[in-house]
């Protein structure tokens, strides 16, 4: 078990997370300048699979998914939040895909991910699944994903060794119902779903960064 985890300026500073399985608090990773995006092929950390408070991830340039990075974080509970949020994608220019394949409990709180030029697959995931909240609580806006035709936003394919992903219900105005398919990336579908309680009342804390 860690406390609260401040990954800032140098990807050295991920050697904090080394171990842990829970983090009692947040984990924030930001500020980190002119990496590369193979500086982060050789961070792993399978063993956190909760934190109990918010994840933010703030302009950490060359990062492009927590696939690798975080493979087995299955829950974030929210008891404290940012603005709201327990879960924060704001700023992230390399960016490409969240890659939280195993998150399947957001306990408390919303998603605000924003200002991210290279995002995709946001449509492809269900939040509803995830979350205890109505739709309109998150904030998700200004991604690349939200530019009609930029991503192709591809879904693993059924065969014999893993089934067809979940899909969810899409009604346009026109009346089409397509069934759009639900992953993380084109090699994780999202998991099944959760029928989650209400949340307690959002506290009315505000952080810094």
């Amino acid at each position: 078990v860690c406390p609260s985890i401040d990954v800032r300026n140098q990807i050295v500073a991920f050697e904090q997370l080394a171990n842990c399985t829970v983090i009692e608090g947040s984990l924030q990773i930001l500020l980190i300048e002119h990496a590369e995006a193979s500086a982060y092929d050789t961070l792993f950390f399978p063993n956190l699979v909760e934190i109990t408070d918010y994840l933010l991830l703030y302009r950490v340039y060359g990062l492009r998914t927590l696939s690798h990075i975080f493979p087995n974080l299955s829950v974030i509970r929210g008891q404290q939040l940012f603005f709201n949020y327990a879960l924060v994608i704001f700023e992230m220019p390399s960016f490409e895909n969240l890659g939280l394949s195993s998150l399947t409990r957001i306990v408390r709180g919303a998603v605000r991910i924003e200002k991210n030029s290279a995002l995709c697959y946001l449509n492809t995931v269900n939040w509803q699944w995830v979350t205890a909240v109505k739709p309109e609580d998150h904030f998700i806006m200004e991604n690349r994903d939200n530019m009609v035709g930029e991503c192709v936003n591809l879904c693993p394919k059924g065969h014999s060794k893993q089934p067809q992903c979940p899909t969810m219900e899409i009604r346009y105005d026109n009346g089409v119902v397509y069934h759009q398919p639900l992953c993380w990336d084109m090699n994780h579908c999202q998991k099944g779903q959760y029928p989650l309680l209400p949340p307690p009342p959002f506290s009315s804390l505000d952080y810094s960064l």
